[in-house]
């Protein structure tokens, strides 16, 4: 299920579209490729290890409509994915306070950013 995160508790994650939007649909961050892709004027970044998965879903980022929270999905290790993810730590502790876990996943995951 997305989890909802207004950009402007996480506006790292502007910057991780804005670099998408800098390299092009296809490009490798962090030794991680990453895909953009557009669908009716939204935005999504995927990034795809054997580890995990990670959807990034900017609404109406290529519509100019902006506002609407972005929506997160992270499949498979948890842990390793907020490690790989180029964002700052303060945002990082937006998003796993935001993240459908646990008590003790939460407060591990915390610590580790």
């Amino acid at each position: 299920m997305p989890t909802p995160i207004s950009l402007t508790d996480c506006p790292s994650l502007i910057n991780l579209m804005l670099t998408g939007d800098q390299l092009g649909a296809s490009f490798t961050l962090k030794g991680v490729r990453c895909d953009v892709v557009q669908v009716e004027g939204h935005a999504c970044i995927e990034a795809v290890t054997p580890d995990f998965g990670l959807s990034v879903i900017y609404p109406g980022w290529y519509a100019g409509e902006h506002g609407a929270p972005a929506r997160v999905v992270i499949v498979g290790d948890i842990q390793n994915c907020l490690q790989w993810l180029p964002i700052d730590p303060v945002d990082k502790r937006a998003l796993i306070n935001r993240l459908p876990l646990d008590q003790i996943d939460k407060t591990m995951f915390t610590l580790a950013v």
